[in-house]
């Protein structure tokens, strides 16, 4: 029985393990537990920089970095101490530091979900035309604050980094055109080109809050209002992509409140729809992710055919790649499928700051890349 013990505590250990990178670091602090913290924060940004820094796609490492470190000590696993001193009140240890790296943990998610994205621009604008809610001068529907708030702070939570104020944005200031979006009976307000487009995906949806005073009967065949109200908010939500013109999502969501005032009922009710919808947004965002890869086809002309076989498994070793498979080969030329979410350019520029390859580019499009390999 105790050997059946030890053996599962080993196996245990080993499943722990395995989904850990381990990093030896220093950790300098005014006592022991700060000088530990310091070390955790460290040994992550080192393995979250090593993440970060394979995907080029991302333009500024250290906001990326800030919002990982500001969580640190929850992705990491364990921390053992080689050695510690303590001199003129400064404390300082080294350690190894396993760093949790699981692709099923939240934070490799999300991170996952940013970078397959390539980091896009999103907006939210939730309209409604409530009561309680300001207006533009045509009576045109006012935005509801309260849930577009909950909405951006869930994205940047997941790692959005580019959440852009809509607002601020002269082609959605117009109200009109925001309704008109919502019911699809307009054209998404930008050019023709990328560059024009003022964000990549816009959540747009409609909030309606309703809110009723609490009435108990007086056993007399009647009713006593009582000094507290109850309300409901209903928000219908679409996720729209800026690049395409469709909906890759859509739902909606209630949320309840109690207060001692209509007013305040409502704005409690929104706060829980609120909640709602901020984590099917989140899951919408990570859906779309997952069906963010798009299929490469690389042709690869080389006269040995274990250059091509070194160049499939550094292939697979790139960041944002999912699968590689080598369909033939015929004459010198072999195809390759690449299933990623990079574009071909990124491909070649990571596979080309890692390889000991001869790479020599012949031509390249939007899903198709043609080398040579020496």
């Amino acid at each position: 029985m105790k050997k059946i013990f030890i053996a599962l505590c080993l196996c245990m250990a080993m499943a722990q393990s395995a989904f850990a990178q381990t990093v030896i670091v220093d950790g300098v602090g005014i006592d022991r537990d700060s000088a530990m913290r310091d070390a955790a924060r460290t040994a992550v940004e080192q393995i979250a920089g090593m993440y970060i820094n394979s995907n080029t796609v991302v333009k500024n490492t250290s906001v990326e970095l800030d919002e990982i470190l500001s969580h640190a000590q929850g992705y990491v696993q364990n921390i053992q101490v080689i050695s510690e001193s303590n001199v003129n009140g400064e404390y300082r240890i080294r350690a190894n530091v396993d760093v949790n790296t699981d692709p099923n943990s939240a934070f490799m998610k999300r991170m996952d979900a940013v970078m397959r994205l390539n980091d896009p621009r999103i907006g939210v604008v939730i309209l409604t035309d409530d009561s309680d809610i300001d207006h533009d001068f045509y009576a045109l529907p006012g935005h509801d604050t309260i849930l577009e708030t909950a909405l951006n702070e869930r994205l940047l939570t997941v790692g959005f980094k580019h959440v852009v104020d809509v607002n601020l944005l002269s082609q959605l200031q117009d109200s009109a055109v925001l309704n008109a979006i919502y019911r699809g009976d307009s054209r998404l307000p930008y050019g023709g080109s990328n560059a024009d487009r003022p964000i990549d995906y816009l959540v747009i949806g409609r909030s309606h809050a309703e809110g009723y005073d609490i009435k108990i009967p007086n056993n007399q065949g009647g009713y006593i209002t009582t000094p507290m109200a109850s309300a409901r908010t209903q928000l219908d939500l679409k996720i729209i992509s800026f690049g395409t013109s469709t909906i890759i999502g859509t739902y909606s969501v209630e949320g309840q409140g109690v207060e001692n005032s209509p007013n305040l009922a409502r704005r409690k009710s929104r706060q829980a729809a609120a909640v709602k919808a901020a984590e099917k947004l989140e899951q919408q965002f990570l859906k779309a992710a997952a069906s963010a890869f798009s299929g490469i086809q690389l042709t690869v002309r080389a006269n040995n055919f274990s250059l091509v076989e070194q160049l499939v498994k550094e292939l697979k070793e790139l960041r944002g790649v999912q699968d590689v498979y080598v369909r033939g080969t015929n004459a010198g030329k072999t195809t390759i499928d690449i299933a990623s979410a990079q574009q071909p350019f990124t491909i070649l520029q990571m596979l080309q700051r890692n390889t000991s390859l001869s790479i020599f580019v012949e031509s390249t499009s939007g899903s198709e890349i043609n080398i040579a390999l020496r």
